[in-house]
This record gives C-alpha cells, sequence and structure tokens, in this order.
C-alpha cells in the first residue's frame, strides 16, 4: 500500500518542485510593465525596487544620457566624424534587454536593431556603473564589430579601438586610464588605410608631438609639440592642397617665442615656396621687425641660405632627414639654429 501511495504522489511531487524552482528563478519583465522613480527601476505599481531581467528597453533610457556612456560615444562621433564616414551605428534606436538588480542596471545588456533585431551593442554593469567590456557593431553590415573598450566602475580605462564599416581596418587606437586619454593616439582612413592623426597623451594632455595629416594622402596638414597640454616648440601649418608649408610659429611654454614665419601666395592666392617673417616675439612679447624685415631681402626661396630664415629651414629640413618625422624639435633648439645663422654660421 505504502509503495502505491508513493508511486501516486511521485509526479506531483515532481510538479510542485518544479513550480517552487520557478519561483525562486529570476523573474522577466517587460519595460512597458515597468516604471522608473528617482533613477530606479520598478515593476508598476511595485513598493519595491526591481531584481530580474528587463527586456524591450530603449537604447536612449538604458544608455543614451548616461554619463558614463557619454565619453564612449563621443569618441566614436569624433573619429567618425574627421573621416567623414557614415558609420551605419544605429545604438540611438535600438532596443536592450538587461539585468536589473533592485532596481539598478547589474550585470549583462544586450541591444538589438528594432527592425530586424540585429546585434547594436554588448555591454556590462556593476551596480548602475558600466564596468567590463563594451562592443558596438554594424548592424546593417553583417553585424562587423565596430568599436570595443573597457570600463572600469563607470570611467573608460584600458585600450579603445575602432573599424572601419568598409575596410574592416583598425581606424583608431588608443588607451585609457581612468577615464582620460593616456599613450598614442592613432587615427587612420578608412578607405586607404594612412594616417589622419597621431599624437601622444599624458592624463588626458598632449604630451609630445601632435600631428594631423590631409585625409587620404600623406601630406602634413598641421604639427606642433606640446607639454602638458601647452604648446612647446614649433608650430606649423601647411596647404591642404599642395602641402606646402603655409606658416610656422614657435612656442616655449604656451608663449610665441621666435620667429612667426609665412608663406607668400602668387596672383591666384596659392600658397608659393617663399617664406618671410611677418612678427617676432620673445618669450610672448611681440618684438618689433626692423623696417626691411618684410622685404625681399626676408623672402626666401626653398633651399636657399643667403639670409637667417632660409637657414632655419636647411637646419630644419636635415634633421627632419637624420632623425625622421617623429622626432620633436624643441624651441630651444629652433632658437639655437636661429642664433648660429644670424651669426653667420650654415648648416653643413
Amino acid at each position: 500500500m505504502k509503495t502505491i501511495i508513493k508511486a501516486l504522489l511521485a509526479p506531483c511531487m515532481s510538479v510542485a518542485v518544479a513550480f517552487l524552482l520557478a519561483g525562486c528563478g529570476p523573474s522577466t519583465l517587460d519595460f512597458r510593465n515597468a516604471e522608473v522613480v528617482n533613477g530606479k527601476i520598478f515593476r508598476a505599481g511595485a513598493d519595491k525596487p526591481y531584481s530580474g531581467h528587463l527586456t524591450n528597453v530603449p537604447a536612449r533610457i538604458a544608455i543614451m544620457g548616461r554619463k558614463d556612456y557619454a565619453a564612449y560615444q563621443q569618441t566614436l562621433s569624433n573619429v567618425y566624424t574627421s573621416l567623414g564616414v557614415q558609420a551605419g551605428i544605429y545604438t540611438g534606436a535600438a532596443v536592450c534587454d538587461v539585468d536589473v538588480d533592485r532596481g539598478v542596471l547589474d550585470g549583462k545588456a544586450i541591444c538589438r536593431a528594432t527592425a530586424d533585431q540585429l546585434l547594436s551593442d554588448e555591454m556590462s554593469f556593476d551596480k548602475g556603473a558600466l564596468d567590463g567590456r563594451i562592443k558596438t557593431y554594424f548592424p546593417r553590415n553583417g553585424g562587423k564589430l565596430a568599436a570595443a573598450a573597457q570600463f572600469d566602475n563607470g570611467v573608460l580605462d584600458g585600450d579603445m579601438t575602432m573599424y572601419g564599416p568598409e575596410s574592416g581596418r583598425k581606424i583608431l587606437q588608443v588607451s585609457f586610464k581612468q577615464g582620460k586619454v593616456h599613450g598614442k593616439q592613432e587615427i587612420v582612413d578608412d578607405e586607404t588605410g594612412k594616417p589622419v592623426f597621431r599624437a601622444t597623451y599624458s592624463k588626458g594632455l598632449v604630451d609630445g608631438e601632435l600631428v594631423r595629416y590631409s585625409r587620404g594622402t600623406d601630406r602634413l596638414e598641421y604639427r606642433v609639440r606640446m607639454v602638458d597640454g601647452i604648446k612647446d616648440g614649433i608650430e606649423e601649418n601647411y596647404d591642404v592642397f599642395s602641402g606646402k608649408l603655409r606658416d610656422r610659429s614657435g612656442w616655449k611654454m604656451g608663449k610665441l617665442h621666435g620667429d612667426v614665419v609665412a608663406a607668400t601666395q602668387d596672383s591666384d592666392r596659392n600658397t608659393t615656396d617663399e617664406l618671410k617673417v611677418v612678427a617676432r616675439y620673445d618669450n610672448g612679447v611681440e618684438v618689433p621687425l626692423a623696417p626691411t624685415a618684410t622685404s625681399t631681402v626676408t623672402v626666401v626661396p626653398p633651399g636657399a641660405t643667403s639670409n637667417v630664415q632660409g637657414c632655419v629651414d636647411t637646419q630644419i629640413v636635415a634633421f627632419r632627414v637624420q632623425h625622421g618625422e617623429d622626432e620633436v624639435i624643441t624651441v630651444d633648439q629652433l632658437g639655437e639654429w636661429e642664433a648660429e645663422c644670424r651669426g653667420g654660421k650654415r648648416p653643413g
């Protein structure tokens, strides 16, 4: 008899255990049945903050307005804009499934483009802050990876990489240290793979040489040396079409120092190879030029060493040939060359 009773009760016990396990498992809530009060998520009408799995959360609510996400989003926007790229990222139109603990995001979050549920973003949270790896995809470009970065308690910390939507090549490589750019940053053109921008940072400030190239070419567009975010060394601007030097000035700890030279223009307002001294500074204070300083005496064809500026230009070219484009020229070195050239010493 006992055996018969056990046999009859066994299915009932299995069903009961299944119900109990289901009751103890994480709950799932559609965002349409949730409400946000004072920054915390509640099941509609509930008194206690919600814990469980939340589905169909618009990305603009889940992540787009967040302060910690803003730095990542801004980097994406800046790089794609500088490259003239239509990225095809749909985070703003996506919906997300997220894990919630006591009313705040905690755990994985997966976002998909609304039209066809293609993967848009993956990330994770810890007690409401972005933490761990974040990945963004091109939903309509085969789901290729667009960008990846690392967060630590709500701030970017570690390497961030971006990829071109067409070529798939790496177009950005940069590192963050507690929310600030630290180390080398390099941006390359998606189509050609040629450099567009490079700089070295320390704690969010440029510390070294910053260089920009005309997109899709090898032509320099701008170059400057900085120390802790302050100009200190040579600053040069180049014509974006011809690649010719447009102007050059020297800086000493944020103050103009030395000669400022500019290229002349022809009748069609095109930059020529001739340079002339247009201003002179001593530690930020402008020094009056001699009456003949802007005359044809100071206009210098490239390679000429008949005057001071031509002599200095030759020194700069020789320095670049010997040490490479990446080696910085300090304002002190520039001043030394100017002094030598004014004293009649010529390179070679």
